[in-house]
């Protein structure tokens, strides 16, 4: 290992130190260039102040040996690892990684491999690039403390606790990534944050996608294999815009929950347990969407209301369930082979609105939490006791439906014919008159761009 103090006539030569920690040093300041190659073994935290610039070169392995070695940079950081020759940071369980201190010029991770770090890389108000890495094992792979641009290209996030944490006003531009095995989830936005995620594979992540606040930008052209939850929108009012991504084998592929109403445009849900769950207000504008094989594909719930138009949905277990007094507008859709096409809950009861209302209740219930929600303003206080699916093409089962007289009880419709009334716990004796399916006229032929739209 080269000790700098007996190179300083070359160091003034070459501009640049190859660097060891002194051991007895509770803090190594670099400055000017610095380098780093093959085996660098960090004892003590390691500050790279603004102006200075460490340089790591492809092969060199990174050797922490004490938990709390953190590197600080408000510098720059190149860490220039290549396909054949990655840099690689060796540490202890737990260790704090590298933060990014509002530097005011770009760094780079190129080929680098994180296992085991709390936060490999954190930053405040700081610029980076992460291409072709891997981050194994990590409490959090990256986390974005604020106003931190970022590009993620062609990196492998693997059983992390945190994949990515984007939070106030940062920006992580996510490209062609691989994300699996998250205990919690893969990517999670908060607090005005935004960024592109396109290209991207999430597969056995406990959840692929966590937005927390409106998230201005688009989530297109992803995979989403095997997670409990692919996307999870709260209050994210009328953001993102998801398109063209695939969501496949998930528990539930896409939940627009509490004021979410995302922008559902040519994607595809195949064989999920439950394609998307709106609920609590969550009325996602959903269209040009194929749903096929999935055991329910649109799941409605406390006051959802989504635009579900120009669709193809075909072949689930169950193509539309309403409850508690949701209304989506549903026209211009292939609803073909579905065993149930649409079921109502026994919460599904505009008498119960009408005659006991629920609005009250829920500001009630959100007073006593001290929630300040103004969106509860908008809550509906207005309901019809049908829900419409008139204005659709069913395929074989056209025929049958125009046949059937109106209020007709037909297999594939669960509404008031099969259960007329109800009796709610806490509102007395009285029943309640469950809603009704309406679903005439019928679309005398297919609707032309159903589906997803070819680009």
């Amino acid at each position: 290992m080269w000790n700098p103090n007996a190179i300083s006539v070359l160091a003034a030569l070459l501009a640049s130190v190859i660097f060891s920690p002194v051991a007895d040093a509770k803090i190594q300041t670099l400055t000017g260039k610095t380098i780093w190659s093959k085996t660098v073994i960090v004892a003590e935290s390691v500050v790279v102040p603004a102006g200075a610039e460490l340089v790591i070169e492809a092969g060199t392995t990174v050797r922490i040996t004490a938990p709390d070695a953190q590197i600080t940079v408000s510098g720059r950081l190149l860490v220039n690892g290549s396909a054949a020759h990655p840099v690689r940071f060796d540490s202890p369980p737990g260790w704090p990684g590298i933060t990014l201190a509002e530097s005011s010029v770009e760094s780079l991770f190129e080929q680098v491999q994180f296992a085991g770090a709390e936060t490999a890389i954190s930053s405040l108000a700081s610029r980076f690039v992460v291409r072709s890495s891997t981050f194994r094992n990590c409490g959090t792979a990256i986390k974005l403390l604020r106003e931190s641009p970022i590009r993620v290209e062609k990196c492998r996030f693997i059983d992390n606790k945190i994949g990515i944490d984007n939070e106030m006003r940062s920006e992580a531009v996510l490209k062609d990534n691989h994300f699996s095995g998250h205990t919690q989830t893969a990517v999670l936005a908060s607090h005005n944050s935004k960024g592109a995620i396109t290209g991207n594979r999430f597969e056995k992540n406990v959840q692929a996608i966590g937005l927390l606040q409106p998230y201005p930008d688009l989530i297109a052209q992803n995979s989403f294999i095997n997670n409990s939850v692919g996307i999870y929108c709260n209050q994210t009012k009328n953001t993102p815009k998801i398109q063209a991504n695939l969501f496949e084998k998930n528990d539930v592929a896409l939940v627009n929950f509490s004021f979410a109403y995302p922008a559902v445009e040519d994607n595809r849900f195949i064989g999920n347990d439950l394609a998307m769950r709106n609920d609590q207000y969550g009325s996602a504008q959903v269209q040009h969407n194929l749903f096929q094989g999935n055991k329910t594909a649109l799941f409605n719930n406390r006051k959802s209301n989504p635009v579900i138009e120009k669709n193809r949905i075909e072949k689930n277990g169950r193509a539309l369930f309403c409850d508690y007094s949701s209304y989506p507008l549903v026209h211009n859709n292939h609803l073909i082979d579905n065993p149930i096409a649409v079921e109502l809950g026994i919460y599904q009861s505009a008498d119960w609105e009408m005659r006991s209302g629920s609005k009250a209740l829920m500001q009630k219930e959100s007073e006593a939490r001290n929630s300040k929600n103004p969106m509860l303003a908008q809550v509906p206080t207005r309901f019809t006791d049908i829900v419409d699916v008139s204005g659709n093409w069913w395929g074989a089962a056209t025929v049958e439906l125009q046949a059937a007289g109106k209020g007709a009880n037909l297999p594939m419709f669960f509404d008031r014919n099969d259960k007329e009334r109800v009796v709610y716990e806490g509102f007395g004796p009285e029943s309640y008159r469950l809603d009704q399916v309406v679903f005439q006229p019928c679309l005398t032929q297919p609707v032309a761009d159903a589906g997803p739209r070819k680009k």
